[in-house]
């Protein structure tokens, strides 16, 4: 998670005290939102709907943004939260995972009841995907910044705005985490006792392996404040 985390925030590429929105505060958006002002970042924006996740990032040091409750358009808000401009840089930490029922449930559901070579056509060239935050990180973004995606996306027919993007002038980069590439520098950082990056503040909750199904559907659904769940044997 946490390479994950900050290879997001590498490929954001936020100028030195600059700013950067991250979408989604699950595991990989709070870590991406405390990395980014690790490195140096003067204002991070976290922004989710999720009360414990707000709360979580707001007590790290970030300002937490419940899209459900601002007036307007998330990108206009952020806008006059940037003097107009945009944040720098933006990283989508959500992707479809994150969206539970619908589109990609059904998808998968019916997949499973085809023959394998036809499910995997049919997974390869679904376009189920929800692309309201990658949207919104791309509209919100100011000119000339950069949208790092750490968030999965399945569809090859989804549509992007390309016309904005070109107008933009944007670059977007994303990708499988290279984990050992963030290895060495991200250890460092656990070994000591200050604890940069906040990682006790974390962990939600601790179950024993056998439990781990119904961790998953905790997360899933967001229940109990649930944000980050070890499993120990």
């Amino acid at each position: 998670m946490l390479p994950t985390a900050w290879q997001a925030v590498d490929y954001a590429a936020i100028p030195e005290s600059g700013s950067v929105a991250v979408f989604g505060l699950g595991p990989i958006g709070q870590m991406s939102a405390r990395i980014a002002r690790h490195h140096g970042a003067e204002k991070v924006f976290g922004i989710d709907n999720v009360p414990e996740r707000l709360a979580m990032a707001a007590r790290n040091g970030i300002t937490a943004i419940n899209h459900d409750e601002v007036e307007g358009d998330i990108s206009d808000h952020l806008r006059e939260l940037t003097d107009g401009r945009g944040p720098d840089s933006t990283i989508d930490a959500v992707g479809m995972e994150a969206h539970g029922a619908g589109g990609a449930e059904l998808m998968q559901k019916a997949a499973g009841l085809l023959p394998d070579a036809l499910a995997a056509k049919m997974t390869e060239k679904a376009a189920v995907d929800r692309l309201s935050a990658l949207l919104a990180c791309i509209d919100s973004v100011r000119r000339g910044g950069t949208v790092s995606i750490s968030g999965v996306y399945g569809g090859q027919l989804d549509p992007l705005p390309m016309m904005q993007i070109f107008d933009k002038g944007l670059q977007l980069r994303m990708g499988q985490a290279h984990v050992k590439q963030w290895t060495g520098e991200v250890l460092p950082l656990l070994e000591g006792d200050d604890d940069p990056l906040g990682v006790d503040d974390l962990t939600t909750h601790r179950w024993p392996l056998e439990k781990a199904p119904e961790a998953y559907s905790m997360f899933q659904k967001k229940e109990d404040g649930a944000i980050k769940v070890v499993l120990k044997p």
